[in-house]
């Protein structure tokens, strides 16, 4: 079997990561008040344009839906989700009334749209993406609720603006108590980072907070953006940030470094930005995990060494097995009964969404060959899996036991399966 390892940390320029992708941004202009509109720029943060700018409503969030080449737009004051032409912007029809004025929306892995409600009993709606209403999925309100995400377990997060706080949900739905009650002075955009912490942009502090997967406030991932609200991550890790009281979006890495300012204040026109896409060129889809990736992976570079992908669709969830070796060759007098002594293997597993899964390491040990002894598993660390497309990827690692982080890039050993694969990416 062949694979992979190259220990190499991988912090690109923005421009290299500007190619062949769109910016698109929400701008709320005078929040209540008009002007209104929709922006895209290029992948470099320049060149604005009005992409939307009719039948908007203080717009909150952008969603496109690939396979139907619309884009949906929530609207919190005329209490809509409107519907346009992906390419061209042009107004469509409405997707769907929602009385207690829609916010943020994401689609879950049920393939079912997931709406914030700002107001009426706060609960999270679910709508199939031709836009008939499926109902209410959590038990429990938010009230003034304006951020959401899933973590790797599925359980669902939304923040409460007024409320200064994050409640949790179950798989189902139901309320799990408060995630975060303290540290918090108006919550907007929520959203996990690879490492399973919780980066909470906290609007009227003009900082975004990390908290990790107990709640626990862990430090101040970046400072001073004032009306900070409006988050995407390109796929080199670095994250953009809208802030409001200098008209402008801001680029960190994903240490919450400074980067720049990567659309400037005014930039076509732009007042107070609410929400952030960056999306492929000329609004392609973006590749999406299927099961045609089940495969073995590896990196010409270091034959001997590889994955097995598996990608279980229904679920939502990825599994890797990862054939490595020590970090250092064994003494020369080590000696073991089966195998090299420097062989090592680790398992993960996580959730994904489009060409992007993140998985949590896990090392089992204690075990005997074909045994059955009780096997310790602990913590390892976090992979990201990026595919380009049906034949390509990259994993990128943070194992924390052996401070070692890196990206290795990773191909097929047999194309058997890439047919498979070629078929399934646009369902």
């Amino acid at each position: 079997m062949k694979i992979v390892l190259a220990a190499i940390l991988m912090f690109f320029a923005s421009n290299l990561f500007g190619q062949g992708t769109e910016i698109y941004v929400s701008d709320a202009g005078n929040f209540s008040n008009p002007p209104w509109q929709i922006l895209k720029f290029d992948g470099n943060g320049e060149n604005p344009e009005v992409f939307i700018k009719d039948n908007l409503g203080w717009p909150q969030d952008i969603v496109f839906l690939d396979d139907a080449g619309t884009v949906l737009i929530s609207n919190l004051s005329s209490n809509q989700i409107t519907r346009y032409d992906a390419v061209s912007g042009a107004y469509l029809n409405v997707f769907a009334q929602v009385p207690g004025g829609p916010t943020r929306m994401k689609i879950g892995s049920d393939n079912l749209l997931y709406v914030l409600q700002w107001n009426g009993n706060g609960k999270v709606l679910r709508y199939q993406l031709d836009g008939t209403y499926v109902g209410e999925f959590t038990n429990t309100g938010v009230s003034q609720s304006i951020g959401l995400d899933w973590d790797t377990d599925g359980n669902l997060y939304v923040s409460s603006y007024n409320g200064d706080l994050v409640r949790k949900f179950d798989t189902n739905g139901s309320d799990q108590g408060l995630f975060i009650s303290t540290d918090l002075s108006g919550p907007t955009n929520i959203t996990f980072d690879d490492n399973g912490d919780l980066l909470v942009s906290d609007y009227d502090a003009g900082r975004v907070k990390r908290f990790n997967s107990s709640g626990n406030f862990i430090n101040v991932f970046a400072s001073g953006i004032s009306k900070v609200e409006g988050i995407d991550r390109f796929a080199n890790g670095n994250v953009l940030l809208g802030n409001g009281s200098q008209h402008s979006v801001r680029m960190y890495d994903s240490e919450g470094n400074y980067i720049e300012t990567f659309i400037p204040n005014g930039a076509g026109g732009l007042l107070t930005p609410n929400a952030i896409v960056i999306r492929n060129e000329n609004g392609s889809a973006p590749f999406k995990i299927n099961a045609g990736l089940n495969d073995a992976w590896y990196n010409p570079a270091t034959d001997g060494q590889g994955f097995f992908i598996t990608v279980f669709p229904d679920l939502g969830v990825l599994s890797l097995a990862w054939f490595t070796y020590d970090t250092e060759l064994p003494a020369v007098d080590a000696s073991s009964n089966l195998g090299d002594p420097g062989h090592r293997w680790l398992t993960a597993l996580g959730s994904f969404e489009n060409n992007r899964a993140v998985l949590n390491i896990s090392v089992a040990s204690g075990g005997i060959f074909d045994t059955a002894k009780a096997v310790d598993y602990t913590d390892g660390g976090i992979i990201t899996l990026t595919f380009e497309d049906c034949k390509s990827g990259t994993a990128e690692y943070d194992i924390p036991a052996i401070e070692r982080q890196g990206s290795v890039p990773i191909q097929r050993v047999a194309d058997d399966n890439t047919a498979l694969c070629e078929a399934l990416k646009d369902q």
